[in-house]
């Protein structure tokens, strides 16, 4: 009986240690996010967020009447529901990043 609760306790200590290392899986290949949003009408206090990813942003902006369609009926105690596409907009420096370097630079 003793065993088992150690080894019980051992287990637990060791899930709750390699939490700390895990990191966020990665889903390459989308550049746009899609976010659903629920909200409580009078106090338009957030209830709950929904986030789907897509491929580009002009194919997120098409899906939201289809995406509000389909989480309208599922909204709870009277939420409404809106949605809202972000795309992926690196700052210059990340996406050119020999612009930046080359601005002080003279070529001999």
């Amino acid at each position: 009986m003793k065993w088992s609760i150690v080894l019980l306790g051992l287990a637990a200590a060791s899930a709750v240690a390699g939490t700390d290392d895990q990191k966020q899986p990665r889903t390459l290949g989308n550049t746009a996010v899609m976010h659903v949003y629920y909200y409580a009408p009078k106090s338009l206090e957030v209830t709950y967020v929904d986030s789907f990813l897509f491929k580009d942003e002009q194919s997120c902006k098409d899906a939201i009447p289809k995406a509000l369609m389909i989480a309208t009926p599922f909204a709870s105690q009277g939420d409404l529901v809106s949605a809202s596409c972000v795309g992926m907009n690196p700052p210059e420096a990340v996406r050119h990043p020999n612009k930046q370097e080359s601005q002080g630079a003279t070529e001999l």
